[in-house]
């Protein structure tokens, strides 16, 4: 079947991309926004942004000590290496999904319709319960920055303050969210390259009183823990890559999935090679692997190992530039995190899995206030490192989040697949697809593989020797995805998508390519 086409539309699209400028004044004149519909305000450029830098924030920042303490350096380095191959698998497949079909919900309306309306069920919830641990994550973050300075507000204070200034800013709507994540996804990346200069001229001696070169890697060592903690950190280098996957999300928002999806999705390989990799090579070369200062599972309060490496070098002005930054991703990471969740909840009870009430949206904007509220009360749940200890909190979140994360790229992956034989079986061509995945079909493959392998192996660490926390820590978000699935699939009788007969039209703007 032909896209259908129409001249009217491709007009007013060439009006709206002429004129980006007058995006904020779009986003406050969003009065004719359907009830229950969101507003579809995002640009191009906020998603490509978004794509590189969107989801890097305090525990980016602040979570590197883990890895860097668990792993040792050249550790870090190979499972970042890895999870970013099996990272960009995933945004193929999803970047040709959400460019052919961009509907609220993204994965978990495609899980639904191509796979089992359980598996949608279960996803969902998993991918819901994947950002409320980021939000305590990135709110226990905002925590140990704050006790690099000494104030008179406790913890507690600090949180409830910009508890309400998140709320706040995110009640603005779509528009808003956009351009912040654009301008602070700039400012980190624009810090991030800075760092880099600094590192060299750290490990050069001309910042610091000494030469380092590469001698972290030769004492403490490349590796912290052998092969055991290279795995250890798995499911934490897959929190800090989550949140990529937000731009199957924000489909329904844009303006123009067909043409932004594929950019945003292409620019995902620079977040890897530069954000991450990069960050990751220099950060090693000036913060030893066994600083008694990094952030682990005993530890209550710990620096940041960006501050560190201006600490060692003894420049104080550094480290205090670093930390004042660190607050500034902390606001678009905690706004992130508000738009995907609430979002999430609002794709849930789209496809009837949640309270009809998560669909209420502000007539205004298109926000979806109950549905963010909601789940933006999550984030208190951080003040629990008031009492456990932060560095045990934030490795029980990022051991829980990791493995969500991986049971959504594997998901995505395996939607991938099915819409691929349902066009087949429906005499659909590929190229009527707006974008289409590069190394179609091993990368798809390969990504649902190695997914589904971290999922089951990834907390083998457990067992040798026999641990019942990190065993709990490690499977627990699995347990939870069966009994969501079998409880939805019993309670329903539902039925495995037939893919002769699957949807394949409903949510397509064909009219945009």
């Amino acid at each position: 079947m032909a896209p259908f086409k129409s001249t009217d539309h491709e007009v007013k699209h060439d009006a709206e991309r002429q004129d980006d400028t007058k995006s904020v004044q779009e986003g406050t004149q969003a009065a004719n926004v359907a009830p229950g519909e969101l507003n579809r305000g995002l640009k191009q450029r906020h998603l490509t942004m978004m794509a590189i830098g969107g989801v890097i924030g305090p525990g980016y920042f602040m979570g590197m000590g883990t890895g860097l303490s668990t792993a040792g350096s050249a550790g870090l380095l190979i499972c970042f290496a890895a999870l970013g191959c099996l990272l960009w698998t995933v945004m193929q497949s999803l970047g040709e999904l959400a460019a052919f079909i961009a509907v609220s919900g993204s994965f978990t309306h495609y899980s639904t319709r191509f796979i089992d309306p359980a598996w949608g069920f279960a996803l969902g919830w998993n991918y819901c319960f994947l950002w409320c641990g980021i939000i305590m994550a990135e709110y226990n973050n905002l925590g140990l920055v704050l006790t690099y300075w000494d104030t008179a507000m406790p913890r507690w204070g600090w949180t409830l303050v910009f508890w309400a200034f998140f709320m706040a800013f995110a009640l603005l709507g779509v528009w808003a969210f956009g351009e912040a994540e654009f301008w602070l996804s700039l400012t980190k990346i624009i810090f991030i390259g800075a760092f880099f200069l600094c590192a060299i001229l750290i490990t050069a001696g001309i910042i610091g009183d000494h030469k380092i070169g590469f001698h972290y890697y030769h004492d403490p060592g490349p590796f912290a823990n052998g092969v055991k903690g290279v795995f250890q950190i798995f499911v934490f280098a897959a929190l800090q890559y989550s949140g990529t996957e937000m731009i199957g999300l924000t489909a329904g928002e844009s303006h123009n999935p067909s043409r932004d999806i594929p950019k945003a999705v292409r620019s995902v390989i620079w977040r890897i090679l530069v954000i991450f990799l990069g960050g990751i090579f220099f950060l090693t070369l000036t913060v030893a692997s066994d600083d008694p200062d990094l952030l682990g599972r005993t530890t209550k309060t710990a620096s940041s190992p960006f501050v560190i490496a201006f600490k060692r070098a003894g420049s104080d002005v550094g480290a205090n530039v670093v930390n004042a930054l660190i607050h500034v991703s902390i606001f678009s990471a905690i706004n992130s995190a508000m738009y995907v969740g609430s979002r999430t909840l609002y794709g849930l009870a789209k496809e009837n899995a949640a309270p009809r009430i998560f669909l209420f949206t502000l007539k205004r904007n298109g926000v979806p206030i109950v549905a963010l509220i909601t789940f933006h009360l999550i984030g208190f749940l951080s003040l629990l490192n008031l009492s456990s200890g932060a560095g045990k909190v934030y490795t029980w979140v990022t051991s829980m989040t990791g493995v969500a994360t991986f049971i959504t790229w594997a998901s995505i992956c395996l939607c991938h697949i099915r819409v691929r034989k349902a066009m087949a079986l429906q005499n659909i061509p590929s190229s009527s697809l707006p974008y289409r995945a590069a190394f179609w079909p091993w990368g798809a493959y390969a990504g649902l593989v190695v997914s589904i392998f971290f999922i089951f192996f990834q907390g083998w660490t457990s067992f040798a020797p026999w641990s019942v926390e990190d065993f709990f820590m490690n499977y627990i978000v699995v347990v939870f995805f069966i009994l969501c699935f079998v409880t939805w699939k019993v309670w329903h009788r539902t039925q495995w998508v037939r893919l002769e007969r699957a949807d394949l039209f409903s949510g397509r703007r064909d009219w945009l390519m």
